[in-house]
Parts: structure tokens; C-alpha cells; sequence
């Protein structure tokens, strides 16, 4: 055969070279985990594929991107609302944390989220958390494209009683073991330039760039971050990673959400990635990031959820529903950050802002195998007039019906193939259990 797999697709959005630009009776072939040919449906592609998918009512796109997570949250889900970020934070989800967070949570956490990325068609992650061995295993076996980074910190975190306080050894054992992986790459993951130190940072910087390791960082998401940094340093945290070092390409900043004019002229010329957490920010009251300005300045913008405890969703589609509506909301403008853009953002742009431009975020000859089928015979899915409108404006994730990563099939046809969906939700609600005797317990 030629293609072990084929789909015949009513509609599809490649979203090569960012553009959202709609064709009818595509065949999309499959072959050894990248996509081998992309061109208009005939009758002789079905003969020509081991396993053949007739995707009529359906539109195909890349599989979405991820920006910005901490998927083991997930089971922290709904326990911590309606706070302000600093009660939310050091009041709740710290101690929460300090107390509950073992390799066992790592590893039952984010199996529920990988259910809930997979099924809401997203196939790479940008994931930040603790004990990052765990998640690589994790992650390796659900099938999902990820950037790990292993948290750190100037103070002490749950982990460290059993990894110890130094986890460079640990990113760089598995920076190792993940370099020729096809799916999982391994970096440094530096919490806030307000939980790590000047000689946390600097070493992150030159040890990143010596392994050529990305950097995932939180960065100026809240607008008191910015002024306690300029009190104790005498500049933004953005000024202050970039004297250290480490704003730099191959850094990923979440959230940025308060640059001023100089931060986002160092972002621009630094190279660095800026991720856009809608969802999470608007839920937590932080504001706004300005990525209709940074999308102008061409800084690479990645769209992102941020982990369920502060955004209850890992739905992309919600992420770029609630992104492209609050960015007209707040320039009062509806033509800033159009459909097109907010696509992009989630799927090619998303792409190229990890670092991953080669390998996915658009459907192109030659690119891995990364795509996901939606049914758009729903009632809020019709009439389709505009199908880059109807994704953003009208889907929600739930018309996933297959999805595929590196050319595997995660989902299809309300079965996962990778995780044992029963089991997982079970363990989820032994861990209810646990930390609502943890809440209790004060």
C-alpha cells in the first residue's frame, strides 16, 4: 500500500503558512508518520491506503497547539475559585501542592489531561510541571507531541525530598534520553523570575544554550509582579532575564501579560516566544496581553490554556474563541486579531513559536503527521457560510471526532487508543478524595 493511512475530507484547513484558507474533496495520505501527499480526492487514493477514513461532513485541520500548560492540575480542577491571583497562589495552590504532589499525582493528573487534550483535538503540548521523568513517560505513552520542562525554583518544592533541591542533573539526563525521540524534547523550566534567583537564571541561560535546550518561563503575567520586580531589582522581570541571559530564541514566556514599550522592544529583538493564556488571565483578573501589538512587532505568539486549576478547560478551541474576542474587547477595534489570526496562533504560529515550525502546526507534504477531524454536522456548527468563523466563533472542542498524532490514532470515533479512559477517571476521583480531605484539613 501506499499510504497506511488515507482521509477523504469534505473541507480542510491546512494552515500553511498561517493562512486559513478553506478546500473541499481533499485526500490527505499517510505514510510512516508524515504526511506524504495532500491534493484533491480521487477515487484511486482509497485502493491505495492500508486503512482508509471517509471523512464526509468533516473538516480536517492540524492537530492544535498547546502554548502554555501544567497538565497534572487537572486534578485540582474547580478547587480554587473565584480568588485573586495571590490567594489563589501562595494560599492555595502552593499548599495544596506541598502537600499532594508525588510521582503517583504527576502521572494520574496528567493521564486525566491527556484524555482531555486528545479528545479536544490538541497533539502538542508545551507542559511545565514537576518530576518531568514521570511526564516524559507519561506523555510518551498517551502519543502526544510535548516540550517538557522541569520546574524550578529558589524555594523549596515538593519534589525535592525525593529528587533533591538540583535539577539540572535531572534536564540534563533526560534532555539526553528524549534528543532523538520523534515526539518528546526535554528543557528547563524556571518557574518566575519572582521564584528563582539571579544565579538560577544566569545558569539556566548559559546551561540552555550550551545543550541548545528550550526555556519555558512565566513572565510579567501579573500587573504586581512587574512592580514588586522593579521595587527589589530596579527594573521589569523582563529587563532582568534579559540581563541575565535568558531572553533569548529558544525561550518560551507565559502570559506577558503587562510589557511596557521597552520589554516589548526587548522581547521583539531577543528572539524570544511570547504565549497568550486567554482563558486562564480573564479567569484570574490580570489583564490582557497585548498579542495584536506583539503579532505586529512579528514576535512569535503561541496561544495556550494554562493548567485546569486556573482555567478548568484544556480545550484549544475555547482558548482561541475567548483570545480572539478579548482582543477586540480591549482595542475596541473588531478587526484586531481576526479568525485567521487566532488559528494561527493555535496551530501553525503556535507551531513555529515552540520551536516546531518544521515538524507541525500545518497540514504540508513532508510535515509529521498531526491533524484532527471535526464533525460539522452539529446544530451549532451549521450553516457553514465560513469555516475559519465556525471554529473559532462556534466550536468548542466537543466536534472532535479523530484525532492524530505522528500519524497514530489517539482518538476515533469516541475510543482512545492510548489511555485507558475507566481506569483513569477512577484514579481521578480517589485523588477528589484526597484533596478535599487535604482542604478540609486546613
Amino acid at each position: 500500500m501506499k499510504f497506511d493511512l488515507g482521509i477523504r475530507a469534505d473541507f480542510l484547513l491546512s494552515m500553511a503558512g498561517g493562512k486559513a484558507e478553506t478546500e473541499t474533496g481533499q485526500f490527505i495520505g499517510l505514510k510512516d508518520g508524515s504526511i506524504a501527499a495532500v491534493e484533491k480526492f480521487k477515487p484511486a487514493h482509497k485502493k491505495a491506503s492500508k486503512k482508509f477514513i471517509d471523512a464526509k461532513g468533516q473538516a480536517c485541520i492540524p492537530g492544535l497547539v498547546n502554548g502554555h500548560t501544567h497538565l497534572p492540575m487537572a486534578l485540582f480542577r474547580g478547587v480554587s475559585e473565584d480568588l485573586s491571583f495571590h490567594d489563589w497562589l501562595f494560599k492555595r495552590i502552593l499548599p495544596l501542592e506541598a502537600k499532594l504532589v508525588t510521582k503517583e499525582f504527576v502521572r494520574d493528573g496528567l493521564e486525566l489531561a491527556a484524555l482531555e487534550c486528545i479528545r479536544f483535538g490538541v497533539t502538542t503540548v508545551n507542559e511545565m510541571y514537576f518530576y518531568a521523568a514521570e511526564e516524559a513517560a507519561v506523555l510518551d505513552k498517551a502519543g502526544l507531541r510535548a516540550l517538557i520542562a522541569q520546574t524550578m525554583a529558589s524555594f523549596p518544592m515538593p519534589e525535592d525530598k525525593v529528587l533533591g533541591p538540583d535539577k539540572f542533573p535531572i534536564v540534563e539526563k533526560l534532555h539526553a534520553k528524549y534528543s532523538r525521540h520523534p515526539r518528546l524534547r526535554v528543557g528547563y523550566g524556571p518557574h518566575a523570575p519572582y521564584s528563582c534567583n539571579d544565579d538560577l537564571l544566569a545558569r539556566v541561560a548559559q546551561v540552555s544554550s550550551e545543550n541548545r535546550a528550550h526555556v519555558h518561563i512565566h513572565l510579567s503575567e501579573t500587573a504586581q509582579e512587574v512592580e514588586d520586580s522593579r521595587e527589589k531589582h530596579g527594573m521589569s522581570p523582563v529587563e532582568r532575564i534579559h540581563r541575565l541571559g535568558l531572553l533569548k530564541k529558544g525561550t518560551i514566556c507565559a502570559h506577558c501579560v503587562h510589557l511596557d514599550e521597552k520589554d516589548r522592544n526587548l522581547l521583539q529583538k531577543s528572539g524570544a516566544s511570547a504565549t497568550y493564556n486567554p482563558d486562564s488571565n480573564s479567569k484570574l483578573g490580570v489583564g490582557v496581553a497585548p498579542v495584536t501589538d506583539y503579532l505586529k512587532r512579528a514576535i512569535p505568539v503561541c496561544l495556550g490554556t494554562d493548567g485546569s486549576a486556573s482555567n478548568n478547560s484544556l480545550s484549544m478551541l475555547s482558548a482561541v474563541n475567548v483570545g480572539a474576542k478579548l482582543q477586540k474587547l480591549v482595542s475596541g477595534d473588531i478587526r484586531d486579531f481576526p479568525a485567521s489570526d487566532a488559528l494561527s496562533c493555535g496551530t501553525w504560529g503556535g507551531a513555529r513559536a515552540l520551536g516546531l515550525g518544521e515538524v507541525t502546526g500545518s497540514i504540508e507534504i513532508g510535515k509529521r503527521a498531526d491533524l484532527v477531524l471535526l464533525d460539522l454536522r452539529l446544530p451549532h456548527m451549521q450553516p457553514l457560510h465560513d469555516l475559519p468563523s465556525q471554529l473559532v466563533y462556534s466550536a468548542n472542542g466537543s466536534e472532535v471526532v479523530t484525532t492524530i498524532c505522528e500519524g497514530k490514532i489517539l482518538f476515533h470515533q469516541g475510543k482512545f487508543t492510548t489511555l485507558n479512559e475507566k481506569k483513569i477517571y477512577a484514579k481521578a476521583d480517589g485523588w477528589r478524595k484526597k484533596i478535599q480531605k487535604a482542604m478540609a484539613e486546613g
